[in-house]
């Protein structure tokens, strides 16, 4: 069977499947019909025939409480409510395209922001159009008319989105929907938009492991198992060293990425150092982060430590709360943030000290995954040092953090060997 006659343009927003989706759902369940459409209109749709077609349903419910395929397409057969290419078999066929009614809030909500995108594009254009159009002596406030007309229809679907026709979904809606897939910046370790926070003492190494990840994320290599891994881009933004001291200690990582075989291209890191100049308090601090974050467009944002990014010391919720809305902003984007902080001084349980972020107790909650770095209770070899991750709140998703790590080797941290394993023993190793 031939298609309806179609107007689609691949550059005008739309998605035809997901407009059958829902005009399926509405045909095959009462309350996918009574969802959908207090979801979306006829004008929603962008095929001409599916606005008949959705028009067609709320007639054929009103005069029969009920609507079917059978029913639908007696409605359609009548000389006035004929729609070009559509009879029983084109209906059909949309119900054929629903896997669950219980879908079908999640493809209206679809179905109604494209059509939203649409209507913004025709109003921004016809304002265009209109302004070429105005004699050279029309006075300014006729073309600020014009704009003021395109604000107020924006305004109108602003309000319209933001009114009470998007209801809850039921609990067989909620989880008709399918699952993202993980979007993995390391495999089973940081998903894009994912926040690590790591503390410690001073001397322990929890610069140098952020350094670590940010390079060998860049690179292409897991941090902690030096395997394959597909490169992403990092954004460093350095608030406590000098562009000397960043050199210096990024230089020798960036030398064994590219021994280890694994060079970083160019565009793949990019590094700020910004000692002393960051207040995230303020606009111009704020602008000039974003500023970089549309430009470079980074994957990975490795920023800090906590304490520099503002000189107020971040005691109190009130303090704190700014600096996460950036942050948090940012990570919106779909960025993964990976941040220092310094820990408290107190002593936990067990006589050991307290790894949870000092000051405001927001920053407990804050992050996906929150670790110290303290020394570990197992004897290191000669020539090396042993720490373990304590992590101070619970990971959000189940991740394959190391729980100690060890230095000495190829890179300044990779995953410890269980005490008591020798190195021909190496459980971690290609192989084993």
């Amino acid at each position: 069977m031939d298609e309806p006659t179609v107007t689609d343009d691949q550059h005008v927003p739309n998605d035809i499947t997901a407009e059958k989706i829902v005009l399926g759902s509405m045909i095959e369940s009462e309350h996918a019909a009574e969802r959908a459409g207090s979801m979306v209109t006829a004008g929603d749709f962008y095929r001409p025939a599916h606005q008949g077609i959705y028009t067609a349903i709320g007639k054929v419910r009103a005069k029969h409480d009920e609507v079917n395929v059978a029913l639908l397409a007696d409605y359609l057969m009548a000389g006035p409510n004929r729609i070009p290419g559509v009879d029983a078999l084109y209906l059909y066929d949309l119900t054929r395209e629903v896997i669950s009614p219980a879908n079908a809030p999640y493809f209206a909500r679809k179905v109604r922001g494209l059509a939203v995108r649409r209507r913004v594009i025709a109003s921004a254009t016809s304002v265009i159009q209109s302004a070429h159009l105005l004699p050279d002596e029309d006075p300014a406030d006729a073309v600020a008319g014009l704009a003021q007309k395109a604000v107020d229809e924006f305004s109108a679907v602003r309000d319209y989105e933001s009114g009470d026709n998007l209801e809850t979904m039921t609990i067989d809606e909620f989880l008709a929907v399918e699952d993202e897939a993980y979007d993995w910046i390391v495999p089973g370790l940081l998903e894009r938009g994912d926040r690590l926070m790591l503390t410690g003492g001073e001397g322990l190494g929890k610069s140098t492991l952020l350094r670590q990840l940010a390079v060998c994320i860049s690179a292409g290599l897991h941090p902690f198992e030096h395997t394959p891994i597909e490169p992403k881009r990092v954004l460093v933004v350095d608030a406590e060293n000098s562009d000397t001291q960043a050199r210096r200690k990024l230089r020798p990582l960036h030398a064994q990425a590219r021994l280890q075989g694994f060079p970083i291209k160019e565009s793949n890191l990019w590094v700020e150092p910004k000692i002393g100049a960051l207040d995230l308090r303020q606009d111009k601090t704020v602008s000039w982060l974003l500023k970089r974050i549309n430009l470079i467009k980074p994957d990975v944002l490795v920023i800090g430590p906590l304490y520099k990014l503002t000189p107020k010391a971040l005691q109190t919720d009130d303090d704190t709360a700014p600096i996460l809305a950036v942050l948090d902003m940012i990570r919106d984007q779909g960025i993964c943030l990976l941040m220092e902080a310094h820990a408290g001084h107190a002593i936990g349980a067990g006589g050991k000290r307290d790894y949870r972020p000092r000051g405001s107790a927001s920053l407990m909650g804050w992050p996906e995954f929150g670790y110290g770095v303290r020394p570990s209770d197992v004897a290191a070899a000669e020539g090396t040092r042993r720490v373990e991750l304590v992590p101070w709140r619970g990971d959000r998703d189940e991740r394959d953090w190391p729980e100690e790590l060890e230095s000495g080797g190829k890179w300044p941290w990779s995953k410890a060997l269980p005490a008591g394993f020798t190195p021909t023993a190496n459980p971690y190793a290609k192989g084993a």
